[in-house]
């Protein structure tokens, strides 16, 4: 499936199952810290199966053509967890997420899972807004010694701040 298909069919989704809130009276805080207008919800495709069916084998394809060489998947937590685990388990590939910041407790742990830092990684997230979270996330993976391939997410504002910090 082409790209520009999938991203149509992926917000044709989102519009259909509510996921995407406008609210110009009252804008939305982003985690960034931004106000908006506009909001997407992407935990609510887990909730709706033909979406989740669709996003995981939509993944699946972006990766395989985008990163072929991709050997593990990271997602970013929280809100790409679930998707992350269920595009790993569609390429049938492993899978380790990774958090905001180390535990404070247990092992404290800022990448959860059994991270092979030999294997060639694509990090999985569920938005981009400024592409702070995204970014934190392929540090963590890079401090670890590991090899990033590249992202890939559900949805992107295409803001110009997050063009500037992928730079």
């Amino acid at each position: 499936m082409q790209m520009n298909i999938i991203g149509n069919k992926t917000v044709d989704y989102l519009l259909q199952i509510k996921a995407i809130k406008l609210n110009t009276t009252n804008p939305f805080t982003w985690a960034s810290g931004l106000k908006s207008p506009i909001y997407c919800g992407n935990r609510k495709t887990l909730s709706h199966k033909e979406v989740r069916s669709f996003l995981k084998q939509a993944f699946a394809e972006i990766i395989r053509e985008k990163y072929p060489e991709a050997e593990q998947l990271a997602g970013v937590a929280t809100g790409a967890i679930a998707i992350g685990a269920l595009v790993a388990d569609v390429m049938e590939l492993p899978y380790v997420y990774i958090r905001s910041e180390s535990k404070k407790h247990g092992l404290q742990n800022r990448i959860e899972g059994d991270f092979d830092a030999n294997k060639k990684t694509v990090v999985i997230e569920d938005l981009v807004s400024t592409g702070k979270s995204s970014l934190a996330a392929v540090d963590a993976l890079v401090e670890a010694n590991g090899k990033v391939l590249g992202m890939v997410a559900i949805f992107s504002y295409q803001l110009p701040v997050a063009t500037q910090n992928f730079e």
